[in-house]
């Protein structure tokens, strides 16, 4: 059977015993691995005694499925864990969590392993998939640094449904970059399309700004995405005949996201597990979007407000 190991690895501005605590207590849990904070309503049944190998904890929900994961054991800053998924299929894993102590006693490295496997008959996918469950072991991790280092994770996640989208018109800067350096990337094409929007004579709109993800490699990690900003509608030309471009209307479905932008991804899950869930269809024609609705300058990482649009096929009522 096609064979899947993960493993990703952060360092932590924390003591190591703060952070074993945060791993090996499932009732922490809830506030840092990568899926439930997709459904935060999900039924989560926590037993057994934390630390113990008999502590473990039980999921139901609609985007997150239903499983279970129980300690097998437990030594020497290694946690070993039993992972059964049951819907939506049935599949088993072994996780590892390492936690060691970093070069002093205020840093912690943990490193977070998965080893499983797929049915024969779905080879195809195993590149796929371990690449996708690395990318939510990152967010993971990431959430559990800032919960250990802070207290708490900037992050909530609401799903508003399906909208009319109303069209769009915007000046844009088109970039690719890895995933790993998407963040930087984004940074630099964002300042140049606010340049290229200065440079017209048409007003922004109440969107700060926003980015396409017009197309995402998985298996290469690699992300195709154009930084734009809103200007509102106009039969204007621009000071320098720039280029516009238009998002067109239609149907999308919205998801809201309050906190850092560093934790988006966990909105973009969200809205890839409802859509999945909903069976609902993806316009092709249009890429997925996000819009910025503060200033991130002005605006306390709490309160950044991120709205993400997934088009949909399909006319608005």
């Amino acid at each position: 059977m096609p064979k899947i190991h993960v493993e990703r690895s952060i360092s932590i501005a924390a003591p190591a015993e703060r952070v074993k605590q945060l791993t090996t207590d499932f009732n922490e849990w809830p506030a840092w691995p990568p899926w439930l904070c997709m459904e935060p309503e999900a039924k989560v049944e926590v037993y057994g005694t934390p630390g113990q190998t008999d502590h473990g904890y039980r999921w139901t929900g609609q985007l997150v499925g239903e499983g279970e994961m129980q300690t097998s054991s437990i030594a020497n800053g290694v946690q070993e864990l039993d992972l059964t998924f049951i819907k939506p299929f049935r599949s088993k894993a072994r996780v590892m969590l390492q936690v060691e102590p970093g070069n002093n006693d205020d840093t912690t490295n943990v490193t977070w392993h998965m080893h499983s496997s797929l049915p024969f008959f779905m080879f195809f996918l195993t590149r796929t998939m371990t690449s996708m469950i690395g990318m939510d072991y990152e967010r993971g991790l990431r959430m559990l640094k800032e919960y250990a280092e802070t207290g708490n994770v900037d992050s909530s996640t609401e799903v508003a449904g399906i909208v009319r989208l109303p069209s769009i018109q915007y000046v844009g800067v088109e970039a690719q970059s890895s995933m790993s350096e998407l963040s930087s990337s984004m940074q630099t094409t964002m300042s140049q399309a606010g340049e290229l929007a200065t440079a017209t004579k048409l007003n922004r709109t109440p969107i700060l700004a926003g980015a396409i993800y017009n197309s995402l490699n998985i298996n290469n990690q690699h992300c195709k995405h154009t930084a734009f900003v809103p200007l509102e509608s106009s039969q204007q030309t621009t000071a320098q005949n720039l280029p516009l471009h238009t998002i067109p209307s239609g149907i999308a479905l919205k998801v809201i996201h309050r906190g850092s932008y560093t934790n988006l991804g966990n909105a973009w899950s969200t809205a890839m597990s409802y859509q999945r869930y909903k069976k609902l269809k993806p316009l092709k024609a249009q890429p997925p979007f996000e819009c910025y609705m503060n200033d991130p300058d002005n605006t306390a990482a709490e309160d950044l407000l991120t709205e993400i649009f997934i088009p949909l096929k399909g006319r608005p009522d």
